[in-house]
């Protein structure tokens, strides 16, 4: 199966970046040691051991009223 992707990563204040793809927008904040990323659907945690590429994520949906 083929598939594409369409992913782009804009910053817009240091450490701030608007993603876009072809599924919606979302909202990161980057440091050293986590991300966290806001979209539609809820955040996402990650965080990794810089140049080994290991990663620890977690992802949270938001809660419906």
């Amino acid at each position: 199966m083929v598939y594409v992707r369409f992913w782009r990563r804009f910053r817009i204040f240091p450490h701030t970046y608007l993603n876009v793809s072809k599924k919606g927008l979302s909202l990161s904040f980057v440091s050293k040691l986590i991300r966290m990323t806001f979209g539609k659907n809820g955040v996402r945690f990650t965080t990794g051991i810089r140049g080994t590429g290991l990663s620890f994520g977690e992802y949270k949906k938001y809660h419906k009223s």
